[in-house]
């Protein structure tokens, strides 16, 4: 079942810009009977045929089509052209029991801008006219990125006037491009319930687009030409696009489920499959028309919009080990899809918040999980002012996963606060009192074997407090808008070229993107550097690594990290893998300073390191 390529939803027939007569249809998988005994569509496109808008009892009869063994539909077109323009609908459904309800439609391309309407445009730009560019250069393997998580209200706020916030993304890709970011997450952009500031999490209608996103005073048919736009203003610079897609929970309003009389008879959402989550309302995998369902929301977001990667929110709850339906099911299929139609490289991401994580992703066709070890011990170490010996193993969760296949690795994300701010929060001073402390952190992640994520607005030390737990007061889920203004001030501008620098350091250089490193293990009771010299020493907060590439004309990318996470300077014997002048990737990091290398003449040099800093080491040894 594709409900895209059966016109679920509203379309507009044919493709003249000016006018259009339009067909709404409904469908409803074969075994599950809702119980309906007529539905009428009523909205404000009635005047437009000699009626009163939101005339329910006057609204267009569907009429039931039962002759499609996948199961029924309910169809009616409006029988008249409608000019050009936006308009919002809803369905009157009434059933075999003589309840009637107004219902929104579960599979509307257009949200609507109030009270949970949905919409269909008629005229406009057509998608012929607004094809989606391909990616500059082809798509890249998910190790070969540097991500940055946008949120699109969040990340505009500040800047973008009256301009739909889908639009106003745009102005800062040059800025994200020149940072060394080539692959941005956005959050979800798949419309919610109401006008409220959210983030997305809580789905409404699957196949539309957030209307506060698309928004734009006196272009209300550009919708999802917006997206669009912005997906190929992203490919145009080389940076991939990745949604956020949420498949384990809606919201309690999802529009299929007060389409059928009896809640636990709507197959989509009448039992909870792997888990649930409080407060939303758990999608069904148990049965089949959900994946279905599923698959064909991933396939239109990857074929309409041309995107590049999904991240899976919240998958520990739609996977059930040991049964393939769920999780593993719709990556298998999406996957098999991409492969047919020819699509390299598209990046399927877990966020699979539990132990077996690396076991569900090698198992699957996902290519990436989130790794909260990274950010759980950057937290935990700036709070407490002190590293500990598993430092090196969470900069290695890449050896626990099949080859192609890598951990998304972060300092922080939206579910948590600002990294900035949790630098001097137990001094209560935030990132003004104590930013440097995050230096050392920013160039573990970038050296680490995972891909690394930048949370929107960390680059320049943004510094917003998020409650883990808000009690249900909702104020974790509000408006955080990022302050562009900081990024120019002292603490913004370090940051900010140190991220810059260390972004396209790793798109510049193999050995940053291998799944090398040694020592590959560090064990708990190891509290000093190993007998060569590498590892972690805990008394001096010190850690030393080693990454390494074989580049493509067989010549060895070697790199050597030095991190100091102490307040004291020190001067510490560096073991090499060879001899030979090595430079500092991150001497003149903010155009300051100058550069710098060592030669090393034997196994080991003194190599000195400035408190809560680096050094990343490089050479190119050329064999013979």
């Amino acid at each position: 079942m594709s409900y895209m390529a059966d016109r679920c939803g509203a379309w507009q027939i044919g493709a003249d810009p000016n006018q259009g007569e339009v067909e709404f249809r409904i469908f409803f998988p074969a075994g599950f009977d809702p119980h309906i005994s007529s539905i009428r569509v009523a909205g404000s496109f009635q005047s437009a045929l000699a009626g009163a808008d939101w005339d329910f009892p006057a609204g267009l009869p569907l009429t039931l089509d039962t002759t499609d063994p996948r199961g029924n539909f309910w169809t009616a077109r409006t029988g008249q052209l409608l000019p050009k323009g936006f308009y919002e609908y809803k369905y009157l459904v009434t059933f075999d029991n003589g309840e009637a309800r107004i219902v929104t439609d579960p599979c509307a391309r257009y949200g609507g801008l109030k009270d949970t309407n949905s919409c269909i445009v008629v005229g406009g730009s057509q998608p012929a006219g607004n094809v989606v560019r391909p990616l500059v250069g082809g798509r890249k393997p998910l190790p070969d990125l540097n991500l940055y998580e946008l949120m699109i209200d969040d990340f505009t706020a500040e800047y973008r006037l009256g301009r739909a916030p889908l639009d106003a993304v745009i102005e800062k890709l040059d800025y994200l491009q020149a940072m060394g970011v080539n692959g941005v997450l956005f959050m979800p952009w798949t419309a919610w319930r109401n006008r409220d500031f959210d983030w997305g999490y809580e789905p409404f209608q699957y196949f539309a687009v957030e209307s506060r996103y698309t928004d734009a005073p006196g272009l209300p048919a550009e919708k999802l030409s917006w997206l669009k736009e912005l997906v190929s203003a992203c490919h145009d610079r080389g940076i991939h696009v990745i949604m956020d897609g949420v498949f384990n929970h809606v919201s309690k309003a999802f529009p299929y489920q007060q389409l059928y009389l009896h809640e636990h008879d709507c197959p989509f959402t009448a039992e909870s499959f792997g888990g649930t989550f409080p407060g939303l309302q758990d999608l069904d995998f148990a049965n089949s028309c959900t994946g279905d369902f599923v698959l064909d929301v991933c396939r239109y977001w990857t074929n309409t919009f041309g995107i590049d990667g999904i991240r899976f929110d919240n998958t520990v709850n739609f996977y059930v080990a040991g049964n393939p339906k769920g999780l593993p099911e719709l990556l298998g299929d999406l996957q098999s899809g991409l492969v047919a139609a020819g699509e390299q490289n598209f990046s399927l991401t877990l966020e699979h918040i539990d132990i077996s994580a690396a076991n569900v992703t090698n198992t699957t066709a996902a290519t990436s999980f989130w790794d909260n070890s990274l950010f759980g011990l950057t937290f935990g170490y700036l709070w407490n002012d002190h590293i500990d010996a598993h430092i090196l193993n969470a900069l290695n969760n890449r050896r626990f996963l099949l080859p192609g296949k890598v951990p998304t690795l972060y300092l922080s994300n939206h579910d948590h606060s600002h990294v900035a701010w949790q630098a001097g929060a137990r001094q209560n001073v935030g990132a003004t009192g104590a930013w440097w402390k995050l230096q050392p952190y920013v160039m573990a992640l970038f050296t680490s074997t995972g891909v690394p994520l930048i949370h929107n607005g960390q680059e320049f030390g943004e510094e917003h407090f998020l409650p883990e737990d808000d009690h249900n007061t909702g104020r974790r889920v509000t408006s955080r808008p990022l302050r562009w203004m900081i990024l120019d001030d002292p603490i913004g501008r370090t940051l900010h070229a140190l991220h810059g620098t260390l972004a396209r350091a790793r798109l510049a250089h193999p050995a940053l993107r291998s799944d090398t490193m040694w020592p590959a293990v560090w064990d708990d009771w190891q509290t000093q550097f190993n007998p060569a010299g590498a590892g972690v020493d805990l008394a001096r907060q010190l850690v030393i690594y080693h990454r390494w590439a074989t580049l493509d004309n067989g010549d060895i990318e070697n790199v050597v990290v030095v991190l100091n996470f102490s307040d004291n300077r020190y001067t510490v014997p560096v073991p090499f893998p060879t001899a030979g002048t090595w430079s500092d990737l991150l001497a003149n990091f903010d155009g300051s300073g100058a550069p710098w290398s060592v030669d090393v003449a034997g196994i080991t040099a003194d190599i000195t390191v400035e408190s809560h800093w680096g050094r990343i080491l490089i050479r190119t040894n050329h064999l013979p």
